[in-house]
Parts: structure tokens; sequence; C-alpha cells
């Protein structure tokens, strides 16, 4: 299969004072192009670290990272930001919708917000923010929620705030989404449903998902789990 990221030796160290906690100890794992992969393992053995820095949230204290044989932790931090508003969706435990905004609004945001950091004449930002509400609408659509389009976080189920969550972190067309139990604030049968969303994008679009999570259900329908044990990878 071909590899999208390739993680070389990674480590991560938080320090407090003098003392090193050392998290990730040599991180060695291959990601490959439309897979959905879990990782996971005990509480606080570094999972969400490693995302975060596969998600260019974090620098590793030492080690290397690839995106395509493009080692993006050479990259200066405005370098960065812009590889991750372009390359890298996050979908997150609590879904951080912003609670003023419709369904609708909240995705297409993120498309407006792209566009917005480049020079564009009047009309072309016009015909930019037309392009992302109707991309937004066309992937609300896509995971179950056309008839929930002007409704506020607030007026959505727990499911379908997680689904709106999907939608955003799929408008950009990222190379991949990263996400962070995705399933671990809702109920068994929403997280049965969200688990289908994930599946039916993998299928329909190709699009490979990076997901930690405690749950197993998640697991057994990956294509691929590893776990972390004592700050490195066994698969």
């Amino acid at each position: 299969m071909e590899n999208l990221i390739r993680i070389d030796n990674l480590h991560k160290s938080f320090y407090d004072g003098d003392a090193e906690l050392k998290v990730l100890k040599g991180v060695n794992l291959d990601i490959h192009k439309s897979e959905i992969l879990t990782i996971m393992g005990a509480s606080g053995v570094g999972k969400s670290t490693l995302l975060h820095l596969i998600g260019t949230l974090d620098r590793p204290t030492d080690g290397n990272i690839f995106y395509e044989d493009q080692d993006i932790t050479a990259f200066s931090d405005i370098e960065l930001a812009r590889f991750r508003n372009d390359a890298i969706g996050f979908v997150f435990q609590f879904h951080q919708l912003l609670p003023e905004f419709t369904a609708l609004e909240n995705v297409a945001m993120a498309r407006i917000i792209r566009q917005s950091k480049k020079n564009k004449t009047d009309n072309e930002t016009t015909l930019d923010r037309k392009d992302a509400y109707e991309t937004a609408e066309h992937l609300l659509d896509s995971v179950g929620l056309s008839e929930r389009l002007s409704h506020f976080p607030s007026q959505l189920s727990g499911g379908e705030r997680q689904r709106v969550a999907i939608a955003r972190a799929l408008i950009n067309q990222p190379k991949v989404v990263l996400a962070d139990e995705p399933t671990g604030n809702i109920d068994d049968k929403t997280s049965e449903a969200v688990l289908d969303v994930l599946n039916d994008v993998n299928e329909r679009l190709n699009q490979t998902f990076i997901i930690v999570t405690h749950d197993s259900r998640i697991s057994e329908r990956a294509k691929r789990t590893v776990h972390i044990v004592d700050g490195r990878i066994a698969e």
C-alpha cells in the first residue's frame, strides 16, 4: 500500500523544571493512504500526544514526520500552520462547534477562513463564500443532516454534533482526518451511527483517518490497529 505518512524514531518529552517525563520513546509507524488506522493503549501512554504531533499541533523532542516524503518537522511555524490548514482535518471528542452559528455555517466557516487568508478580489471572495456554503451543504447531506442545516449546536443531539464536526473536518479535502476519541462523549447507539459515517466516508472518498480511541468497536471496524506500549508502537 502507498504511504501517506511516515513516522521515524519519534520522541516527545515534557519538562517540569529539571524533571523530564518521557512520553514517546522512539515511535516508528507507516500510515497508508485511504486507510482507517486506530491507535489504542492505556490512559497516559501518549496516544493523544502522538496525534497532536502528527497534526502539527506540537513539535517532537526528536525524530521526524514525513507526509509523502516531505519532512514537516523541518517546517517553520508559519509553514506548519499553512500545511495544517491545507492538509489536516480534526475531529475531537468534544465537537468544538461554534454555538452562535448553524450547522451549515460551522462547516462552511472552515472553508471561508482558509480562503480569506489568500489575496482575493471582492468578486472572487463572493464566489468563494458561495462555493463554501454549497460544499458544506453537500457534506452535511452526505452525513445524513440535510434536514438540520439551519439548526444550532444546542438544537442537535450529540451524534448530530459529531457528524457536523466530521463534515467540517472534510470541507478542505484534507490528506488525513485525525480523530481523538470521536465516540467518547456519546451513547452506544449514537456511536454506531458515527462509525457508519466514518466508514462510509472512507469508502466513498478514500479518506484517510487516524483515530485515537478506547472504543474496541472502532478498532474492530478499522483497517488496522496499533497499540502504544511503554512509549513505542506494538502492532
